[in-house]
């Protein structure tokens, strides 16, 4: 009798232990899995801003800007009604040698600073705007401290196509590059289709990485 149950005693343990390692080797399983989802993940989300760099440079280039940048939208806390306070930070860049980077000194912008851009957003998206047109404000201060004469910012939407997930900027530092243009017998509408039509590739590579 008590060797049956020595038996059973034994045999119960080795069920046991066989239940451990496969539940170790399942869950060991797993989290390779998730590592290799995560190296995946993490190598699409380098392409994309590798492309998105690359189209804002080409953007530069071809309308002789000084400075293209990507501007994206997210939430930075609550306020003490609990309502979300809404930022707005640079997340691409792409600057002409000697123009000084912006990257650093535009995160987490409180967008409630800049009310200008959002009327110009939804009234003229693509526009060449000379800074100088502006009304005196924290927007067209930031503008002349970093010695940008004029400038375009064009809307970037999530992928419903309505959600706003940010913008495109470009800015002009002299009128060399503009005049330059002008010489080529470029319109300065041509400079605004090129801007819409680049900023719409640029729109399509960040909800390509939203969709993973």
């Amino acid at each position: 009798m008590g060797g049956e149950f020595l038996g059973v005693l034994i045999m119960g343990i080795g069920i046991g232990i066989a239940g451990v390692i496969r539940r170790r080797k399942k869950t060991e399983k797993q989290a390779k899995e998730d590592e290799k989802k995560q190296v995946i993940q993490d190598s699409h989300q380098v392409m994309v801003h590798t492309r998105v760099h690359e189209h804002l440079t080409e953007l530069r280039v071809t309308v002789r800007a000084s400075r293209c940048l990507v501007f994206q939208f997210h939430n930075g806390g609550k306020f003490a009604d609990g309502s979300s306070i809404k930022r707005v930070s640079v997340t691409h860049e792409s600057c002409s040698g000697g123009v000084k980077s912006m990257m650093i000194e535009s995160q987490d912008v409180m967008l409630n600073r800049y009310m200008d851009l959002v009327r110009i957003l939804d009234t003229s998206p693509d526009r060449i705007i000379a800074v100088d047109t502006l009304p005196e404000s924290a927007f067209r201060s930031s503008f002349e401290i970093n010695n940008v004469l004029y400038f375009t910012v064009s809307p970037l939407k999530c992928m419903d196509g309505i959600t706003p997930l940010g913008f495109v900027c470009c800015h002009w530092c002299s009128r060399e590059g503009l005049d330059e243009i002008e010489k080529d017998g470029i319109s300065e509408h041509s400079v605004e289709q090129v801007i819409e039509s680049n900023s719409r590739t640029i729109n399509a590579h960040l909800t390509a990485q939203q969709e993973r």
